[in-house]
């Protein structure tokens, strides 16, 4: 989910401040609501384990809604299986505000007790594991008020732009049950759905799936929406308005002579506006664009063999709803981050409230990707932005658990969720240092977990088995750690060669002590093309040599914005690697060596295309030896105070690097990528 604050003329206007995302605020206002209204007493109760006893597998809404008020009425059939041993009261949820005119189960009216937002059911002869039933809740009411990401669970209201009075449900995180009764748990995705709505004749429905059929009614209208794909419970929509249709086709590159349909819902009142034709619609009409190029980065659209699509409704941004985003403008990163929710958050959904990085870090990473290939002017900009707002403040984890999964702030926290989540992802693209195998990771995620959900802790070991990486350091600094690092970077160039410092300090560091990390530098130099080195910051204060030509005249750090982080310089410094060379003392024969000699040892670039340099300012003695991946011994030579290993005739990837003592005691060894 995105939002966006607004100012409302004839036309919206709409402006996004980079100190709150634009899903963010919203989603902050659904748990508050929820855990202050009846629903918190039914989740905490220990009754609440009859409804972990089934599995559901099909659920069919039968409602009346109307686009003029709240009322709703009809009833939910939820076909399940038994998964516990026995089975002896059906239990769902739905809001009190709700009459129950009946309950049946397998067909036959039983009765049932209200407890607070609970429904329960006992079960005349308990059913055991493995069983399938059939339950049925007849309900009429008001929905209540509040308790969603944007407003209410089901609303209604006017929109202030084009005159369209709508009614529309907004479910996340836990206020499904605030319109149809239901089980809220995420990792009991429901395997298919129809949606069926009967209402006035003047207005349409929108709902996840395929428009089945739409029947005439007396005076009515019934829409028929079914779904064949697995969905979760705060996914499933509806949407009720006075709708002009307006459909788009993506044609993705592997699909062949086929074509997506985006099925759009427009208000009446906007459709064939001048000011809608000539502004939102000319962003709408992009999203084909998007859709295709997402089909490529993270595999096929999910629900191609449905559709994607939209619905308006007057509310502050856009919810994903699956197969037809619910949102109140057309925005092109607004449209971006939902359509990437078809991925990260539909197909794979979060485990638990705590993994909502699966959801929005992903989503938000999509912002930046379809900046980058497809409006790259405002990659670097958007990416900024991002950045400036984590660093507004010195610490803040993207974990979190226990308490935290109720302070909505925390969940659905701007800087932390949305930007410093997409932008960790996009450090962890850095990381891996492989377009290629990038994305082949994240389409290979997307297939293992689709239909299913997934946690932060399933993404990073997913990744680490198809890279060969391992990311423990990654998510110990970035996911689970606080704060970013600032490196101040000084250099040098003497004849040929290039003399670099960088001393890296943290925000917080009580709890992040220290990055390790790669780093960019680019390096621009008197009538030679820029070239941009990559090194590894290692410790706090690392020193770099490596050979390069010409006058240098400025040196970026970090110039693609890979890493949150703040850069003092590079300024030059004309000491650098001029200063005497210190010399081993007298009288050392016979004396082992200290640590201090073999840790001040200096190994890179790493990884490297030709060259190795090893820089050994404190003269240890010793020899360094490099092994291919099977352990076969390549290279062996003395330890010198400069040492030079020519990776040129190597092929691309992984060797192994160790320094011995001249007691041929190992003092350190390094994993070297030859790319």
């Amino acid at each position: 989910m995105k939002f966006i604050l607004s100012t409302t003329l004839f036309v919206l206007t709409w402006t996004l401040s980079a100190q709150e995302h634009a899903c963010a605020k919203v989603k902050q206002a659904s748990m508050a609501n929820y855990f202050n209204q009846q629903a918190k007493p039914a989740a905490a109760s220990p009754q609440i384990s009859h409804d972990m006893k089934y599995d559901v597998k099909f659920v069919h809404l039968d409602l009346k809604c109307e686009r003029t008020n709240k009322a709703v009425s009809g009833n939910v059939k939820t076909i399940a299986t038994v998964t516990s041993a026995v089975l002896d009261t059906f239990m769902t949820l739905l809001h009190q505000n709700y009459t129950i005119d009946s309950v049946r189960f397998n067909g036959v009216i039983l009765p049932s007790l209200r407890q607070d937002s609970m429904i329960k059911v006992g079960i005349p002869v308990p059913l055991p594991g493995g069983s399938t039933f059939t339950s049925q809740v007849y309900y009429n009411g008001i929905a209540p008020t509040g308790g969603s990401a944007i407003g209410s669970g089901y609303s209604n209201a006017s929109s202030p732009s084009w005159g369209n009075q709508a009614t529309w449900s907004l479910s996340e995180s836990f206020v499904a049950y605030h319109w149809w009764p239901c089980k809220q748990a995420l990792t009991d995705k429901i395997d298919s759905s129809w949606v069926f709505v009967t209402t006035d004749s003047t207005n349409k429905v929108g709902s996840n799936g395929l428009l089945k059929n739409v029947v005439i009614v007396g005076n009515k209208k019934r829409y028929e929406w079914k779904s064949k794909t697995p969905i979760d419970y705060y996914l499933i929509s509806v949407a009720v308005a006075k709708y002009k249709e307006y459909n788009l086709y993506a044609k993705p590159q592997y699909l062949v002579n086929d074509s997506i349909l985006i099925q759009n819902y427009i208000y009446d009142g906007a459709i064939n506006n001048t000011n809608w034709i000539n502004g939102q619609k000319q962003t709408l009409n992009k999203l084909p664009k998007v859709l295709e190029f997402l089909s490529n980065m993270y595999g096929m659209y999910p629900f191609r063999k449905e559709k994607y699509g939209h619905c308006m409704a007057p509310l502050g941004g856009g919810m994903e709803h699956q197969t037809m985003t619910t949102l109140g403008f057309f925005d092109y990163y607004v449209d971006a981050h939902e359509l990437g929710h078809q991925w990260w958050g539909d197909q794979v959904t979060c485990k638990t409230w705590g993994d909502i990085w699966i959801n929005e870090g992903f989503a938000s990473y999509t912002e930046h990707l379809v900046a980058q290939y497809l409006d790259n002017p405002n990659f670097a900009t958007n990416l900024d932005a991002a950045h400036q707002n984590v660093m507004s403040q010195p610490g803040g984890s993207i974990y979190f658990t226990n308490s935290d999964t109720l302070n909505t702030a925390r969940i659905f926290s701007s800087r932390l969720t949305y930007d410093k989540g997409g932008a960790i992802i996009h450090s962890l693209r850095f990381l891996t240092n492989n377009d290629s195998l990038w994305f082949n990771t994240l389409r290979g995620f997307q297939s293992m977990y689709k239909n299913s959900t997934a946690s932060a802790q399933d993404f990073k070991n997913y990744y680490q088995a198809q890279t060969g990486i391992n990311a423990t350091q990654f998510f110990s600094q970035w996911y689970y750690g606080e704060g970013y690092p600032t490196f101040s970077v000084k250099y040098n160039f003497l004849r040929d060669t290039c003399f670099m410092k960088s001393t890296e300090t943290v925000s917080l560091p009580s709890v992040t002590p220290l990055f390790i990390t790669p780093m960019q530098y680019k390096i621009s130099r008197i009538s030679k093309a820029d070239t941009t080195v990559r090194l590894n910051q290692n410790t706090a204060l690392d020193s770099y040599k490596f050979p390069l030509t010409g006058t240098i005249t400025q040196i970026v750090c970090d110039p693609n914005n890979w890493i949150i982080n703040k850069a003092v310089g590079p300024s030059r410094d004309f000491t650098l690697g001029v200063l005497p060379t210190p010399t081993a003392p007298p009288n050392t024969a016979g004396i082992e060596e200290t640590n201090q000699n073999y840790e001040a040892i200096r190994i890179g670039p790493n990884p490297t295309k030709e060259a190795l340099y090893i820089t050994n300012p404190l003269h240890a003695s010793g020899k360094l030896q490099l092994f291919d991946v099977t352990g076969k011994l390549l290279e062996e030579k003395a330890l010198c105070s400069e040492n030079y290993l020519n990776l040129k005739e190597l092929v691309s990837g992984f060797y192994l690097l160790r320094i011995l003592d001249s007691a041929d005691k190992e003092r350190c060894s390094q994993k070297i990528i030859r790319e």
